[in-house]
């Protein structure tokens, strides 16, 4: 391992910890409650945006299935991630969360009847983020490589302000965000216009 992977690799053992032990203290109505509808600027985002990438939060993650409902019941074209045999990820849209199954690493995902999509917006998990929007996954790279595959998609990062480290170390095939959203604030490109 370089000395960039093994610091990648304690960052995420520290703010994964960091991140339990915060949902771990939530009340159940904060965590039924956070992220239930999409604070401006993000709604202004999903407003412009046709097909949009959320995932299904998995442990403490940012949970998304209310604000994924609450897209579907505004008219939008939701999708969300599946694994291809060759651990490739893909999009596949669903109309409703009861098309879900269990997939890759026991993470519910769209069944394979599930059309492929091209999202335009992809918001996406994360072990922790920086203020300059660097964003460390969990070390698979399945993200980085869908930001490749959708060149044209505005990423966005779903998170709990716990999970702001000061520095994240970006390599040449990590893609940093367009914005960060937070239970407690929005940061985006200074010059990203909406």
């Amino acid at each position: 391992m370089t000395k960039l992977s093994d610091e990648k690799k304690m960052l995420r053992q520290e703010y994964r910890r960091r991140r339990d032990a915060f949902y771990r203290q939530l009340d159940p109505a904060t965590k039924g409650l956070a992220f239930r509808r999409p604070p401006s600027p993000l709604a202004k985002l999903i407003e412009q945006s046709e097909i949009i990438a959320l995932y299904s939060a998995a442990g403490s993650e940012a949970p998304t299935a209310r604000l994924i409902e609450y897209l579907i019941e505004s008219g939008k074209i939701i999708c969300l991630p599946a694994m291809t045999t060759g651990s490739t990820m893909q999009f596949r849209q669903v109309d409703t969360l009861d098309l879900l199954e269990s997939g890759y690493r026991d993470i519910a995902e769209p069944g394979i009847d599930c059309p492929v999509v091209k999202p335009d917006l992809i918001i996406a998990p994360l072990v922790a983020f920086d203020r300059s929007l660097g964003r460390l996954g969990q070390g698979g790279g399945h993200y980085d490589r869908a930001f490749e595959n959708h060149p044209q998609a505005t990423r966005v990062g779903l998170a709990w302000s716990i999970q702001e480290a000061d520095h994240i170390p970006m390599q040449a095939h990590d893609f940093g965000l367009h914005m960060i959203v937070t239970e407690a604030e929005i940061i985006q490109k200074v010059d990203m216009t909406i």
